[in-house]
């Protein structure tokens, strides 16, 4: 007996949609980012995981912020009506900020393009922008963490007191303004090589720390000193998150010299990346 049915026409098709066997701008959305998510969450796993690196990412602002504490008396006004103890929790919150993008970034960087996994990735379906772009956010999902637990610290042996919405706004001014640490980690990390890459890391966030204020009060800095802590992002990092505190307008000034070292560390890494890539190195 021949067979004489005839399939069933695919409705979608009918209707001037998209059949299985030619999927939709949803579906193709999601076949591309599927790799890159899941490529996302193994660098922040792998960061996660590493008990070296959370230790220095967590211990540096946090024993620093313990030493400091008692340097000055808790009622002491440091800027504006901003006791020492709230201003320290803030620059120690900037510090790990600093510490945290550059180690996740520049240190690992350096050692994935020594290794040649950089190179490996690119046979892979993601896109080319996604290796820079992945280790910018990864840096920024860290960095989150380091600044909500340098303010419990604050919170607990510091004594300082904030309303809750304080709270949940300074946490948040402090995590977008870390953006610049984490593009100069980037930065760091395309730039030197695996052996230099430590040392060049660990001086970076003590001198950054140092001449941004975040060990002592640039007021209380000599004048040379100071011109130079207002070229330094750590600064207008602080100095933002204290006039948050003061009830003070927040100054453009800050936003331009933040958004400025983004915009000229983005365009040294695009350059270091091409050059790299067309060297066979990236």
């Amino acid at each position: 007996m021949t067979d004489l049915s005839i399939a069933r026409p695919n409705l979608q098709d009918r209707q001037g949609g998209h059949s299985s066997e030619d999927p939709g701008p949803h579906d193709r959305l999601r076949g591309r980012m599927g790799p890159l998510l899941a490529f996302g969450r193994f660098e922040v796993g792998r960061l996660l995981r590493s008990w070296k690196f959370l230790a220095i990412t967590i211990g540096f602002p946090v024993i620093f912020y313990m030493l400091f504490l008692g340097d000055h008396t808790a009622g002491k006004v440091v800027d504006g009506t901003v006791p020492w103890r709230t201003y320290l929790m803030v620059s120690m919150c900037s510090f790990g900020a600093l510490v945290a993008a550059l180690n996740a970034a520049g240190t690992r960087l350096s050692m994935e393009r020594a290794s040649g996994w950089a190179r490996q990735l690119r046979v892979t379906p993601i896109p080319a922008w996604s290796y820079v772009g992945t280790k910018i956010v990864a840096s920024m999902l860290v960095v989150l963490p380091v600044i909500v637990l340098v303010e419990a610290v604050g919170a607990g042996f510091g004594g300082v007191r904030l309303a809750a919405t304080t709270w949940v706004g300074l946490t948040i001014l402090l995590w977008v303004t870390s953006f610049p640490f984490a593009v100069l980690g980037v930065f760091i990390g395309f730039l030197v090589t695996t052996e230099a890459a430590f040392p060049v890391v660990t001086g970076l966030m003590f001198v950054l720390g140092y001449f941004g204020g975040l060990f002592t009060p640039v007021d209380q800095m000599p004048g040379s000193l100071q011109f130079v802590a207002h070229l330094i992002p750590s600064y207008h990092q602080v100095s933002l998150a204290v006039a948050s505190l003061d009830g003070q307008t927040l100054a453009l000034t800050h936003w331009l010299v933040l958004t400025g070292c983004v915009a000229v560390l983005g365009l040294a890494i695009v350059w270091k990346h091409r050059v790299e890539e067309t060297r066979g190195i990236a």
